[in-house]
């Protein structure tokens, strides 16, 4: 029983890690408006602020996920944590535009750091029951987390402004970094073995990069609307708090959307499939999102659609990092690579949608981008689900 407890407050405080990642993403859309009129940036320059966080992500995840294997999945998330802390400090105290960005680099690295390893302090546990649960869990992480900031940015922003919002993060990182101390046992490296080594050998497995290749595509059109959704609901005429709840709503209900999947994975529906059934789900919500197909009651309906049919990816992506990776001591390299695709969807897709609205100026023009991205996501399910079911004739042949 004691042992029980023990693992169920360690997978809390890796929870709360992920939780913490997703509250540093969720806190900037409702604070652009802000931003932008304290440092006077254009539509495209405020694009960045939310971006900059998947810089590092984008080119280091795999790098990040072998130096985990090797080093110790614990000693990373802690490493991260306090990245997150500094970067929430610096971010507060910014005098400037550059500056600012700059704290946003450091957030990235902290969140890419933590993200990549909770997964595989969640597969540590030698609770099996527990073990699937907190995988079941951890994929609700970025919406969960998103959805709480999203929440309270309209009620404390008025108190506190974006910077107090900022040190308010910093605050609840280092809290989160004690509990993760306190309550996680240490993991052991593989030190004797390069980080190159678990890079080359992960890239070597095509259902690992199929889950990284849908994961790319998903984040990327899920970042779009999450980013956009408060400045789009503001230009039609809501209020700021309003457009935050909005938004709020919108992430959060991509939490059941991920449960729901689960519940799909126990009764024995491939990941591929559930893939698949999201991407098309997504696709054809962005339709009633960007384009004037419907007034903006229904626009926002497609909105929680679009959110809640999209929470199957997730699900299926990250529950499969330990099924699909080479061994074991590769799970936190191979969800280095599923979180480095992500990390570069999240970057590039507010900016492009950025672009289209600026250079059409309209925002139906981001409805190609989106539907692509939908295909594309789409495609990549097929193919996993496709390796999906090779393995399973494997395993019943053998």
């Amino acid at each position: 029983m004691r042992l029980k407890a023990s693992a169920q407050s360690a997978m809390l405080a890796v929870y709360c890690s992920g939780l913490m990642c997703g509250a540093f993403v969720g806190k900037v859309p409702p604070a652009l408006p802000l931003i932008r009129a304290d440092l006077d940036l254009t539509l495209l320059e405020t694009s960045f602020i939310a971006t900059m966080m998947n810089v590092l992500g984008a080119l280091m995840g795999i790098a990040t996920g072998a130096l985990s294997d090797r080093y110790g999945h614990k000693r990373l998330a802690l490493i991260g944590l306090a990245l997150l802390f500094a970067g929430g400090l610096f971010g507060a105290l910014a005098p400037h535009y550059a500056a600012l960005l700059l704290s946003r680099f450091m957030e990235g690295m902290g969140f890419i750091i933590v993200t990549v390893s909770g997964v595989a302090l969640m597969a540590a546990t030698q609770n099996a029951v527990i073990r699937q649960r907190g995988l079941a869990l951890w994929s609700t992480y970025m919406p969960a987390g998103a959805c709480a900031a999203l929440i309270l940015a309209p009620l404390l922003t008025p108190l506190i402004g974006w910077r107090g919002l900022w040190w308010l993060h910093a605050i609840f990182a280092g809290l989160v970094f004690v509990a993760l101390w306190a309550t996680v046992h240490s993991t052991p490296g593989t030190v004797q073995r390069s980080w190159w080594r678990f890079t080359r050998e992960s890239l070597s497995q095509p259902a690992s990069i199929a889950l990284s290749v849908a994961f790319l595509f998903y984040t990327a059109q899920w970042a779009a609307v999450m980013v956009w959704l408060p400045t789009f609901a503001v230009e039609h005429g809501a209020s700021a708090s309003l457009a935050a709840w909005f938004t709020a709503g919108m992430v959060g209900i991509n939490v059941p959307g991920n449960l729901i999947g689960a519940q799909f994975l126990q009764r024995g529906w491939s990941r591929g499939t559930l893939v698949m059934l999201g991407s098309i789900g997504q696709g054809a919500a962005a339709a009633f999102i960007f384009l004037d197909l419907a007034p903006d009651a229904g626009r926002y309906v497609a909105c929680l659609a679009f959110s809640l049919i999209g929470g199957f990816v997730p699900c299926a992506i990250l529950s499969g990092v330990p099924q699909h990776a080479r061994s074991a001591a590769h799970v936190g390299t191979t969800n280095g690579m599923i979180m480095q695709a992500s990390q570069l969807g999240q970057f590039f897709a507010p900016i492009l949608i950025a672009w289209l609205v600026t250079h059409f100026g309209t925002w139906s023009a981001g409805f190609a981008a989106m539907l692509a991205l939908a295909c594309a996501a789409a495609t990549a399910g097929t193919v996993l689900h496709h390796f999906e079911q090779r393995a399973k004739s494997a395993i019943t042949s053998s």
